[in-house]
């Protein structure tokens, strides 16, 4: 029997109908030809509008400026997205002297009601399903997300987020256990009907961000447009390791160090590392052409965006 819960808990939080085991499960949809893009880049480039922009967030939160969007021609379900460039707290605007959040937030000012030309990762993660009353214009109901940001061009003004993407010292992300519960519980289906593909998404946990001691097979490795994408295996809480996707984003360190391992002699690289949790479009695809009308389950389901070790500032 199925009953709705709410359940709210530091680092993540619980929405939608739960089965007896404790599963949670958010049902949304996307486009096939877009999903089909989003398995082939790593870097993707959109023209967004902006709706609205939260405030720059300290370090011990996540260090980003949200901004709520929506995308011209995109007709996923919810239609929302949310722009997220990384360590803003930590960085300066370029031709400013002083750091000051400040200058981020006004930028973000500027940006409200114009369209923008932009690239980054598109996360696929079924967190905001419901509309944020309090922060509708900054955090509509999405499941899609450009995050991280890596470039943003609006008028003259240009900016280049790829280094701003690392692990500020200071960040951890969600607890070790809830890491790992995503890891090793989260089961997705897919069914493609018509050019749309509806993802049921059913797990015990939801979170963002975590540390984790990751495994890349190098064999795997794969350039895309200067990002690389491969296949290894992740970590939490000295359990069992969990077959996964990676990205790294052209532009950061962590992508410089993949480039090498890629040259090197080993076959695994291991490291722990910061990592954005996300859904897996390659695998996403593959299971939505196979679907035929009915549901698939997919493998490997969850990609993991990897912004490496903590960095002390």
């Amino acid at each position: 029997m199925l009953k709705r819960i709410w359940l709210h808990t530091i680092g993540f939080v619980i929405l939608g109908s739960c089965s007896a085991q404790g599963q949670s499960e958010r049902v949304f949809s996307v486009p096939l030809d877009d999903l089909k893009t989003w398995s082939e880049k790593v870097v993707i480039p959109v023209k967004a509008k902006i709706t609205g922009h939260s405030s720059v967030h300290g370090v011990a939160s996540d260090c980003e400026m949200h901004m709520g969007a929506t995308l011209v021609g995109y007709k996923g379900d919810p239609v929302g997205w949310v722009l997220e460039p990384m360590n803003l707290c930590l960085e300066v605007m370029p031709d400013q002297e002083i750091k000051k959040t400040s200058d981020w937030e006004v930028l973000g000012d500027k940006l409200v009601g114009t369209t923008v030309e932009a690239s980054g990762v598109p996360r696929i993660w079924p967190e905001h399903l419901k509309v944020d009353p309090k922060h509708k214009d900054s955090n509509p109901a999405h499941a899609t997300e450009v995050h991280p940001l890596v470039t943003l061009s609006s008028g003259p003004k240009s900016f280049d987020f790829g280094p701003f993407v690392f692990a500020p010292e200071g960040f951890s992300g969600i607890k070790p256990r809830t890491a790992q519960a995503i890891l090793t519980t989260t089961r997705v289906h897919v069914r493609e009907q018509s050019g749309m593909v509806e993802i049921t998404f059913e797990s015990s946990q939801i979170g963002n961000f975590a540390e984790l001691q990751v495994t890349v097979d190098r064999d795997s490795i794969k350039d895309i447009d200067g990002s690389h994408a491969m296949d290894g295996t992740a970590v939490a809480a000295s359990e069992e390791p969990s077959d996964v996707h990676l990205i790294t984003v052209t532009g950061s360190a962590v992508n410089d160090t993949i480039a090498s391992a890629k040259k090197g002699k080993k076959k695994h690289v291991t490291f722990d590392s910061l990592v954005l949790f996300s859904l897996n479009p390659e695998t996403l695809f593959a299971a939505a052409t196979n679907s035929h009308g009915k549901e698939v389950e997919v493998e490997t389901p969850i990609q993991l965006i990897v912004y490496g070790p903590q960095q002390a500032q």
